[in-house]
């Protein structure tokens, strides 16, 4: 892994790996600093679903452990499964992990992030993205796209997320807004919600490592709070 910070820097997503970078030119919201800061738990929830088969690999994205108490989960790029396979699935998945100003009122992004690559398996060519708006916008969740049983997979997803309420200073988690679903497939719908005032960090799953369905995924969330 490898720290850089610039303007409007150029990347390669890798599955195999992670790398920082500080591109971002979308995240100006001002607000003056004061003596308090937002904060994060350090303390994690989880909500997960399972397909009830066992995956035998395994894939994690934890922003907040890994990069920093500021960083959330707002981007997941995936590819779907390949050509000759006639089901349709999630075949592999990468996400961004952003940092947010938490001594800043506002609560912008500061324009450093990470990326890195969750699981891997074979795909096809090209990459399907789903993230949450610069602004204002905050990840409180996951939405499944799933096949059912006997052979229950994740087909798709989608990112929950929401704005601050009218004080400025708490999430509207009553009334959340959704990213578009990364590749658009059919299927049951399942919700993986934060609690109020909490915000989505990371997550894990396991996966089939041959045909890369994604057979468990949990998220993790933590408390934002306002002093």
């Amino acid at each position: 892994m490898r720290m850089v910070r610039f303007a409007f820097a150029l990347f390669t997503l890798s599955a195999a790996g992670c790398a920082v970078d500080a591109a971002d030119p979308d995240l100006a919201v001002d607000a003056p600093n004061l003596s308090e800061n937002w904060t994060v738990s350090s303390f994690a929830a989880s909500q997960s679903w399972s397909s009830g088969l066992v995956g035998t690999a395994s894939g994690y994205i934890h922003c907040n452990l890994d990069y920093g108490g500021g960083y959330m989960l707002t981007d997941l790029s995936v590819n779907e499964e390949p050509l000759a396979n006639p089901a349709e699935f999630i075949a592999s998945m990468n996400g961004v992990c952003r940092e947010f100003d938490l001594p800043n009122a506002a609560l912008p992004r500061t324009g450093t992030y990470a990326y890195a690559g969750i699981s891997v398996a074979p795909s096809r060519p090209g990459l399907h993205w789903t993230n949450v708006p610069a602004i204002d916008s905050y990840p409180i969740g996951l939405q499944l796209r799933v096949n059912p049983s006997p052979n229950a997979h994740v087909k798709d997803v989608r990112i929950v997320y929401a704005h601050k309420d009218a004080t400025g200073m708490a999430l509207d988690t009553a009334a959340p807004s959704f990213t578009p679903w990364a590749i658009g497939y059919a299927g049951s719908v399942v919700s993986l919600n934060c609690s109020a005032n909490q915000v989505m960090t990371g997550l894990d799953l396991d996966y089939d490592p041959v045909s890369g369905q994604i057979r468990f995924l949990e998220i993790h969330c933590r408390e934002l709070s306002w002093p």
